[in-house]
């Protein structure tokens, strides 16, 4: 619905949201009717939910755990918490609200509900393109500069200031949507597309400035930022980039050479991997924008099924990060199979003896222990704690050291009244 206000232009109106409540007069006493089509977008729109609650919960819980901070650095794992706690929150918060009005076809919450539904919408899916962007600084200033990366990248000021600037990115995002969304007419309900409440623009040419300024400047960072760290990477690939702080001098080349090796290879991996859910960004997002700028320059609509299609695309962009991160990085399925296995089947493995070829598996469910044989090459040597390896190094020592010993320096002969005294 529009209006005109003379030279100023076209004034969009909202529709109001009652006509699109599910206790609206015209459904009767039976309630509004329920679709095929209808049941599918719920069912769509529930699985993806569930998805994006379960990869991005699964996500926060590894990278935090003890035994994958060996493979990630402090400030990339605050990044990557970061962004999947706020793809926990659309999952949570946004996606679910869609399940209903997708079956019936109306809203069947209340007003400020929808104006809730709308806000978040706006403004987590623009906090999560800014996490994106400092993603991608990060690991530009890693590939370019990585020996003032690697010094101050530990440094607690930093991991604060950066806390600091996505808590400011955030309520600002919240700000300008509050702005928008709260005042009357600022949100409506987006039955074809999102099938839950949308921001209103008034103009058309709102709606293009918010469309280009999530999507554009985002792109171009993205793309200059890895673009560029993969380019001085490739130059750099033979030299010594990387300083190790706090490696004495009297070590030898060799282990210095396999630390710089080492780091060399978690920046390549986190780089990679961050590069790899970028791109995924820029693909789900892509379409929607291409279709924000034609509805609002021709002022048409998009058929239902692809307006749907498309919105829930750009949408599913939270479910995709988790999973690339989990598909091009090894360690994380390795601790995340050991997680499942351990906590969701509520077993655990109790700590043998090095030597020992079989291991015993504790279930809570029946108190039994079941013995399993663990093949000698495929030990788990990571988990062990130093008192094992101390019991190792102290065995070693007094069977084989002290057996050498006894082989190079013979004992004395025993005295000669010693043989009389034993024949008596």
């Amino acid at each position: 619905m529009m209006r005109s206000i003379g030279n100023k232009g076209t004034l969009m109106v909202a529709p109001a949201l009652q006509n699109s409540s599910c206790s609206h007069s015209r459904y009767g006493p039976s309630g509004p009717p329920i679709s095929i089509g209808g049941l599918a977008q719920a069912a769509f729109i529930l699985t993806l939910s569930i998805g994006i609650l379960a990869a991005n919960l699964l996500l926060i819980i590894v990278i935090n755990t003890r035994r994958y901070s060996k493979y990630i650095h402090s400030q990339p794992r605050y990044l990557l918490t970061s962004l999947a706690s706020n793809d926990l929150a659309i999952g949570l918060l946004v996606t679910p609200f869609g399940v209903l009005p997708a079956v019936y076809q109306c809203w069947p919450y209340s007003d400020i509900v929808c104006q809730i539904q709308a806000l978040l919408r706006g403004a987590l899916t623009q906090q999560s393109a800014v996490i994106l962007v400092c993603m991608a600084v990060d690991r530009y200033t890693c590939m370019l500069h990585p020996v003032k990366y690697h010094k101050h990248s530990t440094k607690k000021c930093l991991l604060q200031g950066c806390m600091a600037l996505l808590s400011l990115t955030l309520i600002a995002s919240l700000t300008v949507f509050s702005a928008l969304v709260l005042p009357r007419g600022g949100y409506y309900f987006n039955l074809s597309g999102l099938a839950a409440c949308d921001p209103f623009y008034r103009r058309p040419s709102l709606r293009i400035l918010a469309a280009c300024f999530f999507y554009f400047p985002t792109t171009m960072m993205l793309m200059y930022c890895y673009g560029s760290a993969f380019h001085v990477n490739k130059l750099r690939l033979k030299r010594t980039v990387c300083s190790v702080v706090g490696v004495p001098e009297d070590l030898a080349g060799t282990t210095i050479e396999k630390l710089v090796a080492h780091e060399r290879r978690l920046s390549r991996s986190a780089s990679r991997t961050m590069a790899a859910m970028s791109l995924g960004f820029i693909v789900m997002v892509t379409p929607w924008t291409i279709q924000e700028v034609v509805v609002a320059c021709t002022g048409s609509k998009m058929p239902p099924a692809l307006d749907f299609m498309i919105t829930w695309l750009a949408l599913s962009n939270s479910f995709w990060n988790p999973f690339l991160y989990w598909l091009l990085n090894n360690h994380f399925r390795r601790i995340s199979r050991e997680l499942f296995v351990s906590k969701i089947f509520c077993c655990r493995k109790k700590p043998t003896n090095p030597p020992s070829t079989s291991v015993s598996m504790h279930c809570c469910s029946t108190g039994a222990s079941i013995p399993l044989p663990v093949p000698a090459n495929r030990a788990d040597f990571e988990g062990m704690s130093e008192k094992h390896w101390g019991e190792i190094l102290e065995r070693t020592v007094s069977s084989n050291s002290l057996q050498a010993m006894q082989r190079v320096y013979p004992p004395p002969p025993p005295p000669a009244t010693l043989p009389r005294r034993t024949h008596q």
